[in-house]
């Protein structure tokens, strides 16, 4: 059984974002809170976040903004940030690189059968998942990402 927690919805103003987002990811999984202690003597990447930020339906014209500001915070607190709408990375292989995949204004169906199973399989490995603002207005037909998100918007 996996330890990670679903993160309750904050809607906060784009300036307040960048806190809340780094704020999340340390949640995100109980391993980071070491990786981030280790960063003041090794500034090489800690750990991996990939950044997915399509958008079916209603698209936030502060994505570019938000995924800016995520590397921001990669760069001073030393993790990697891949940004991506490409959907294929969710292949078991491509998320073996991940340890927090970060829904960022995601809308609508964004996933297809065999990508919602490799993120169900990599969740259930251990997995980290932060989800931003509209990431509650995605995935309406996929049970399991009802339960992980919390609610739906």
């Amino acid at each position: 059984m996996s330890t990670n927690r679903a993160v309750s919805w904050i809607r906060l103003p784009l300036a307040n974002a960048t806190m809340v987002c780094w704020s999340l990811l340390a949640l995100s999984l109980p391993c980071l809170n070491g990786a981030l202690a280790e960063t003041r003597e090794n500034p090489k990447p800690q750990f991996h976040v990939l950044v997915f930020s399509r958008t079916v339906g209603f698209r936030h014209a502060s994505i570019p903004a938000g995924i800016e500001a995520i590397r921001r915070l990669g760069d001073e607190h030393h993790f990697a940030v891949d940004a991506t709408e490409d959907p294929a990375v969710f292949t078991d292989e491509s998320l073996k690189k991940y340890q927090v995949v970060l829904f960022l204004n995601t809308t609508g169906d964004v996933l297809d059968d065999g990508e919602q199973t490799a993120f169900e399989k990599f969740i259930r490995r251990g997995g980290g998942y932060v989800g931003v603002h509209a990431a509650c207005d995605t995935e309406y037909d996929w049970p399991w990402y009802g339960k992980l998100v919390g609610a739906y918007f």
